[in-house]
């Protein structure tokens, strides 16, 4: 039987073009182990990429499987495909451009693959599987156009959806709800990836996972579990790794789950069955607003407790918490440290830092966000409330924080340094910890580190305040991907200019990477490898440089503080 054929049909061909406004032309259906998936055929500058949407992964999540781990999908007869991207998951409305068009429905598990030139199963073409970010709780797959990754990579890219927030990770501490859905999505996508992407002309043992903000801390927790290992060989995590945001705490989940059974009056008397089932019936949009992004944040703190909306220790793809790291050699990194791994930051990770700030915190600090971030904000606030969640009431660490990142340099250097210091313990810090685990004495895999100061022509967040420097959180994505959203002439070309030879560069690296392990090869600045005595690192901007020991400094501080919260993470898993 043929492999693929190719339709062309002026009917599809139009609908397309009215639909997604791209130059599609040719219909091809390709037999999968699965069954038969139809793409469409889209010319990305002077190239042609295939992309085949909405294809199942698992069984629809609904009903007596809301809450339950996935189901494999059972082969199909007929031709799947649509010209309609995959739909997000259950999630909260978000007002930012990209999460604000998003529409979620409950049968969500699906993904996406695009696939560079001519459709053929003699072309054992690398794999990039993208898994997308927005603090496990918003985003979808579709938002992610990776048309120039695609057609000047020569991948294959796969985007996958997972369930999110209370749908993804509700944990009751209990194997009839143990949590971690999300996380099992992701796992069973890439078992589909393995059993039919060389249908596409792909090689199931190339295969590299990558995602940033939650998506880089899910790449790196799916490098922690066991259960992961042979689903892919490299990966690549992108502003996020493990850290106190990626794992909840017991005592958040409990908070959680009370509030969420008492606005539901799912009680069950006390059985975990008799709860699930009843939170089974009650409609999605309900169920979804029970609890909200406002009942996990305290107006006058910008820490939060996620609870239930994040991954959880489960004892089975979780088995303990890596926030506290241990040996290099300790059998928990066995997998981790037998893949090739890549990770980074970008210089303004700490835009988070003023985005969060709240009227009520301005008023209660007397400032506002638009011109400065004071110290006070810092010590009083930032500092302990960090500190606290990771090893309880601690005042002279709190103090030691304040110290390092207090500057007399003017207004707009310490507005910049309250922001360094939220960059450093969410992202920087928890990247160089795990880099070094990863790269000491590791003859088995690759190691590098990045740090991206080039700014975004279109800011992720939107403008930032003028008394803030580096490229924020997010601002990397434009380099690698397009989005769905309404810009002006003005804005795309902004886009257009910043990309230009620094988004070829970067994805020459990051393709390059998924093929060989290595950034390095023609046309490119030379990428020095990482290692846990010089820590080398390539610095993106224009030029590309190269840099080494990113933040010793707060790498030593904040390490130390994370090293003494366990002994509070032995209390709360007890």
């Amino acid at each position: 039987m043929e492999l693929f054929k190719v339709h062309h049909t002026i009917a599809l061909i139009s609908m397309a073009s009215l639909v997604i406004g791209n130059d599609i032309r040719n219909a091809v259906e390709v037999k999968t182990p699965s069954g038969w998936v139809r793409g469409y055929e889209e010319k990305v500058d002077k190239d042609v990429m295939y992309k085949f949407l909405k294809i199942p992964f698992a069984k629809p999540p609904v009903g007596k499987l809301r809450f339950q781990k996935p189901q494999p999908i059972e082969n199909w007869e007929n031709v799947l495909g649509t010209i309609e991207v995959s739909p997000g998951c259950p999630q909260w409305y978000f007002p930012l451009p990209g999460f604000d068009t998003i529409q979620p429905e409950e049968d969500c598990l699906y993904l996406n693959v695009y696939v560079p030139g001519k459709i053929s199963k003699d072309r054992n073409l690398s794999v990039m599987v993208w898994i997308h970010g927005g603090g496990f709780m918003y985003g979808a797959a579709s938002q992610y156009d990776p048309g120039m990754l695609v057609s000047q990579g020569d991948v294959i890219v796969v985007t996958i959806s997972y369930r999110l927030g209370l749908f993804g990770f509700l944990t009751m501490n209990d194997p009839v709800a143990p949590g971690n859905y999300g996380l099992w999505d992701m796992i069973v996508a890439l078992r589909w990836v393995q059993n039919n992407i060389a249908a596409f002309g792909g090689n199931s043992n190339s295969v590299t996972i990558f995602g940033e903000s939650a998506g880089g801390m899910a790449v790196s927790l799916l490098t922690l579990i066991p259960l992961a290992e042979g689903l892919f060989h490299r990966a690549i995590s992108q502003s996020g790794v493990v850290s106190n945001f990626a794992i909840s705490k017991r005592e958040a989940e409990k908070k959680t789950l009370d509030l969420l059974l008492e606005r539901t009056n799912c009680k069950g008397n006390g059985n975990v069955a008799e709860i699930v089932q009843c939170l089974q019936e009650i409609p999605v949009f309900n169920l979804t607003y029970a609890v909200t992004v406002a009942d996990l944040q305290n107006p006058l703190n910008i820490s939060m407790e996620p609870g239930c909306f994040v991954p959880n220790v489960d004892g089975e793809l979780i088995k303990e918490n890596l926030v506290y790291h241990k040996s290099p050699n300790d059998e928990a990194y066995r997998f981790f440290r037998s893949v090739d791994f890549m990770s980074g930051t970008l210089d303004g990770e700490g835009n988070m830092a003023y985005i969060s700030m709240t009227p009520e915190i301005q008023e209660k600090f007397d400032f506002n966000v638009t011109e400065k971030l004071p110290l006070s904000v810092l010590c009083e606030m930032v500092a302990p409330g960090f500190v606290q969640q990771t090893t309880g009431n601690v005042p002279e660490l709190s103090q030691e924080v304040c110290d390092l990142y207090s500057t007399t340099e003017g207004s707009d250097a310490q507005s910049n340094k309250v922001c360094e210091f939220f960059a450093d313990f969410a992202f920087v810090v928890p990247s160089n910890i795990i880099l070094s685990i990863h790269a000491q004495d590791n003859t088995k895999a690759s190691t590098f580190q990045y740090l991206i100061t080039k700014k975004s022509p279109l800011p992720f967040a939107g403008e930032p305040p003028s008394w803030f420097k580096g490229a924020g959180h997010g601002d990397d994505l434009y380099l690698f991907f397009d989005f769905d959203i309404n810009l002006t002439q003005e804005q795309e070309e902004k886009i257009k200019e910043g990309r230009s030879a620094l988004s070829e560069a970067v994805i020459q690296y990051w393709t390059n990477f998924a093929k060989f392990g290595t950034p390095n090869g023609k046309g490119v600045p030379e990428w020095p490898s990482y290692d846990s005595i010089d820590k080398k690192y390539v610095i993106i901007d224009t030029p590309i440089k190269s840099g080494k020991n990113l933040k010793p400094e707060s790498t030593a501080l904040l390490s130390k503080i994370i090293e003494k919260g366990r002994e509070r993470l032995f209390h709360d898993e007890l």
